[in-house]
């Protein structure tokens, strides 16, 4: 569990091994197709790879395994998107944060396949490129940057006005969490932005929080 500063909410993180959060009941998860579509207020099971949801109305889930999960919040909104390479070329991202017509407050980016480890043709780095402020100089030769693109990304739409929250754990690399590209798995790693139950959190947070190890995903 992460408690995001601030505010009521903590992302929680369900993986292959250790202390997994439980998941919440009422977590709400997309029909997800690795595409653009981002909706709102969904009742769970839309085909899409994005939402928009009232604070207080539903708690935005994931399943992913090598694709980066993304969550929002703006003042009176949450958001999540499955970002993986189609999505992220298809502008994903970009719609999920445009849907919101205010001041984007955190952005929280989960684990996934790390730019190192993602290798990829030609045409899928290209497709990704294209819509990356820093293009090629954003990814290695034959790789993708899920993390990297997705952070510049919302800086170009955003600036640095919102805190950031970065999970920089590779599932490739992880023992703790799903990899499809490790071991062909079914499996999923599932993430969810929730209100908190009970307990205090921290209140502040002036600089970008960098969590490196699952270790910090622990009470």
């Amino acid at each position: 569990m992460i408690i995001i500063p601030g505010t009521d909410l903590y992302l929680g993180l369900s993986g292959a091994h250790g202390k997994a959060d439980p998941l919440p009941e009422n977590a709400l998860f997309l029909d997800q197709i690795h595409g653009n579509r981002v909706v709102a207020n969904p009742a769970g099971g839309e085909r899409a790879d994005g939402m928009i949801i009232e604070r207080g109305c539903g708690i935005p889930a994931l399943r992913v395994a090598d694709c980066l999960p993304v969550f929002a919040v703006w003042d009176d909104f949450t958001g999540a998107a499955h970002a993986g390479w189609r999505g992220l070329a298809g502008g994903i991202i970009e719609n999920l944060i445009v849907a919101v017509n205010s001041q984007l407050r955190w952005l929280i980016l989960g684990p996934c396949i790390c730019g190192d480890c993602y290798s990829v043709g030609d045409e899928v780095r290209e497709a990704v490129m294209a819509g990356d402020p820093s293009g090629a100089r954003g990814h290695l030769q034959g790789k993708v940057d899920l993390r990297g693109s997705v952070l510049r990304r919302v800086r170009q739409l955003c600036g640095e006005t919102f805190q950031l929250i970065n999970i920089d754990e590779c599932t490739l690399e992880s023992k703790n969490l799903h990899s499809f590209r490790g071991d062909k798995t079914v499996e999923r790693n599932f993430l969810w932005l929730a209100e908190i139950e009970q307990g205090e959190h921290i209140r502040q947070l002036n600089v970008e929080t960098e969590c490196n190890s699952p270790e910090r995903r622990k009470n």
